[in-house]
């Protein structure tokens, strides 16, 4: 029995997904969910993250052809966690999970430099960091970048721009060559990228124009005349614009928890510019990174400070 729990911890929310396989040979099936980092804090004492991951594992028990317990299935999981929150919040779900899980299987997941990936086919990749401290690049902007490999693999992607639309907005340059020192070897690069606020964080700065705004069920408009209307169709058009600087040509992958709300910005957006792009939805982009590294020996992973000093 094969159950990988991948944690995406991010700025507003944390995400997860589940892999389950009954044996080799069965088909992998899997699960998801999420929740705001606020509900987590605030249910904590509840042992709400908790209850929520119990759910996501128990969920598969229906598909097995054998009679497993709950406890049966927790203890052949493997934990991976990629995270941008605070410590703060990364030793309280750490906390919940380790009433669930041994806690030599919570592994944390850092950027990693020059980082190596060698195909069933033989054919090696090379995540490489264009920047001074590699470490610096945010865990999610990196496992979203070893996420393209199959896109490079099925596309023949010579280069490709990530855009994650969050509690930021971040659009990233990669680049992919064959390497000059190695055959049957791809090197895809992170050239950097941009960043702005996302759109919660726009909606937030402008609160002093008028009341509260809230873009989730809003339609941007042209031109609108209300002062409500204009500030949120001016959000909506600012965080759409900065997929237009890219090359039409170039495929644009784009992931986040606020999909929707880009794509109904990106559609009027496009209209007003007259201008179009290569976008490609994947909203499974970090968690096909993450999954990449989950069987990994734990002498890969890192270890958060929190937990060196405990």
């Amino acid at each position: 029995m094969e159950i990988k729990l991948l944690v995406d911890s991010g700025n507003s929310q944390v995400k997860w997904v589940v892999l389950f396989r009954e044996h080799p040979g069965a088909n992998l099936l899997a699960t998801s969910a999420r929740v705001d980092l606020k509900t987590v804090l605030r249910k904590h004492k509840q042992g709400f993250f908790k209850k929520m991951i119990l759910k996501s594992i128990e969920s598969f028990k229906k598909y097995s052809t054998r009679d497993f317990k709950l406890l049966d299935m927790t203890t052949e999981v493997s934990v991976c966690i990629a995270s941008v929150a605070p410590n703060a919040l990364n030793k309280l779900v750490v906390e919940e999970l380790g009433q669930i899980f041994p806690q030599q299987s919570i592994r944390f997941i850092c950027t990693e430099d020059n980082h190596e990936i060698v195909t069933d086919s033989n054919h090696k990749f090379i995540f490489k960091i264009n920047r001074k401290n590699p470490k610096e690049l945010g865990v999610d902007r990196w496992l979203a970048m070893l996420g393209l490999r199959e896109h490079i693999v099925r596309k023949k992607l010579q280069s490709a721009f990530i855009l994650s639309v969050g509690t930021a907005t971040v659009l990233d340059k990669i680049t992919i060559k064959k390497s000059e020192r190695a055959a049957h070897t791809q090197e895809v690069i992170h050239e950097g990228g941009y960043i702005i606020p996302g759109f919660s964080l726009m909606e937030r700065s402008l609160e002093f124009l008028t009341t509260k705004l809230e873009t989730t069920k809003y339609q941007p408009t042209e031109f609108p005349s209300s002062t409500v209307e204009s500030s949120l169709s001016g959000i909506c058009i600012v965080q759409a614009a900065i997929s237009f600087i890219t090359q039409s040509s170039t495929p644009l992958f784009l992931n986040g928890g606020n999909l929707d709300k880009f794509l109904t910005a990106w559609r009027l957006t496009k209209k007003l510019l007259q201008k179009d792009n290569n976008i490609i939805v994947d909203p499974w982009l970090v968690f096909k990174g993450l999954n990449q590294l989950a069987d990994r020996h734990p002498s890969h992973h890192c270890s958060p400070d929190f937990l060196q000093n405990s």
